[in-house]
């Protein structure tokens, strides 16, 4: 019988993936930010929309490394 106040083993999954996150996540920024300062000549609407897409677009892959994280979770 599972006793619901007893934490399970911590899955390895999830310590791999916070690390993946915060790293890739980082490089991401910079990555962003150094493309962004090639549109400092472009108008104000092209930066926004470039900032717009660029700062939702991380959920993408971030998404599938937390379903990863959540796979394989004993009931």
């Amino acid at each position: 019988m599972h006793d619901p106040y007893v934490k399970d083993k911590p899955n390895p999954r999830n310590l791999i993936g916070i690390l993946i996150f915060i790293f890739g996540l980082s490089l991401y920024a910079f990555a962003a930010a150094a493309i962004g300062d090639h549109l400092v000549d472009f108008h104000l609407s092209v930066q926004m929309i470039y900032y717009c897409v660029a700062g939702t677009f991380w959920i993408l892959p971030s998404r599938k490394l937390f379903q990863w994280m959540a796979a394989n979770r004993n009931p």
